[in-house]
């Protein structure tokens, strides 16, 4: 269970966060891996509200594995995570989602980009993109909230009609989490 957001004037400008959960609800997700962040917050009470089964876990390997798991029983899942652990997930994606056509989409919180503070958060925040290219995971941008639901809808339609694992990639300017976002 995860803590339901108020809707008032401080959670209206992280709409885009209502409308992610709300077209990978529209596209029949099942299930939610992830490991818990401030930014993904929103994502989880939203699918929370909507009886998504939400499976909290430490480490982001065993997000991507649930989450196959789930695939192969026929379920749809999304793994949600910080670019920060997603060194961690690459083997779990690399040797079972993508050569498996899994069709796994990803929504992945960025941090060492604009505007951080954290040097320890820079180095995955450069390498995220690469990182997944290199497996062939295809990554999309998220800059604006009027573009969460498109992205969103693209990346679950990859996912679970294509067999191509892919990523929402929730950059800075969205807000949501940090001192100054």
């Amino acid at each position: 269970m995860v803590e339901t957001m108020p809707r008032d004037k401080s959670t209206a400008e992280l709409e885009w966060q209502v409308a992610i959960a709300d077209e990978l609800v529209r596209r029949d997700v099942t299930v939610a891996a992830y490991v818990p962040d401030t930014r993904l917050q929103g994502i989880l009470a939203r699918l929370d509200e909507h009886g998504v089964s939400l499976r909290s876990l430490t480490r982001e390997e065993e997000c991507v594995g649930y989450a196959a798991g789930q695939r192969i029983a026929g379920k749809r899942p999304v793994v949600l995570m910080q670019s920060s652990g997603l060194g961690n997930a690459i083997n779990a994606l690399g040797s079972l989602v993508v050569p498996y056509r899994l069709g796994i989409p990803l929504i992945v919180s960025m941090r060492g980009t604009l505007g951080e503070a954290n040097p320890s958060q820079m180095p995955m925040g450069r390498a995220a993109t690469a990182l997944l290219h290199a497996l062939g995971i295809q990554t999309f941008a998220l800059r604006a909230a009027a573009d969460a639901r498109q992205l969103t809808d693209g990346v679950a339609t990859m996912a679970f009609d294509a067999g191509e694992c892919a990523a929402v990639m929730l950059e800075a300017e969205l807000g949501g989490g940090r001192a100054g976002n």
